[in-house]
């Protein structure tokens, strides 16, 4: 535990460093722009969920990735391989560190997406599952990356996959490629944030089914993020 508190620390005063949170902002200001440029107020709830789901998917994916290439261009991942701190802790820290960072933004773009009709409960739970998805597969995915121009190319790759349930989502697709597309965990996220946006609009089955799936996400991710950090930076600094 202390590690990990350690862990946390050093990635809050890291994410400060590195104008993270400025950053944050500027994203979350836009994305709250566009939705008061809608003609529809409050936005419809699926609409709502999207723009909420882009927040974690933003952060989680692209500010990740740019952070860990930035530890690695300064040593910082090399050094932790000699150091006592375990992957585990490092690994708990960014996904925590950027979840809090989610909850402020993500909360923000829902609360202007309802005209402040949040389920303050519903949305954290979301955002938690949300978040923390996507800081895993954005880790897993700077993990073996070793320059901006292959993460981007790689991140490029993950969220064209990513975005693909937004077909479905929308109403754009036949019932019979849900099927095909709900394997890939943002459909789900989309099903929770809608739910927590307007629980009417999403039936308990697909609400409870949804947040299990992700919960199954959140274990396999952590798991194989593990592996990755355990295998490249480890081995890396020794």
């Amino acid at each position: 535990m202390h590690g990990f508190a350690r862990a946390l620390g050093l990635e809050l005063t890291l994410q400060r460093r590195s104008f993270m949170y400025p950053a944050t902002v500027v994203s979350t200001a836009l994305i709250c722009a566009l939705v008061l440029l809608l003609p529809s107020q409050p936005v419809p709830p699926r609409l709502a969920a999207f723009f909420v789901f882009m927040d974690p998917a933003i952060i989680g994916l692209s500010f990740v990735g740019a952070s860990v290439l930035l530890e690695k261009a300064q040593g910082t991942l090399a050094a932790l391989g000699v150091t006592p701190l375990r992957p585990a802790a490092y690994v708990g820290a960014k996904a925590v560190s950027l979840t809090l960072v989610t909850f402020g933004s993500g909360l923000v773009v829902a609360y202007v997406a309802t005209r402040g009709a949040v389920d303050l409960a519903r949305q954290l739970v979301a955002l938690s599952l949300c978040s923390a998805v996507a800081v895993l597969i954005g880790l897993v995915s700077v993990a073996r990356t070793a320059s901006m121009n292959q993460l981007v190319v790689i991140l490029l790759w993950v969220s064209t996959v990513l975005y693909l349930p937004l077909l479905s989502h929308f109403g754009t697709l036949p019932r019979g490629a849900e099927a095909i597309l709900a394997v890939i965990p943002s459909y789900a996220m989309l099903v929770v944030l809608t739910a927590a946006v307007d629980p009417a609009s999403v039936s308990a089955a697909a609400q409870v089914a949804s947040t299990l799936y992700l919960g199954v996400w959140v274990w396999g991710g952590w798991r194989w993020t593990l592996r990755e950090f355990e295998k490249v930076i480890v081995t890396e600094g020794r």
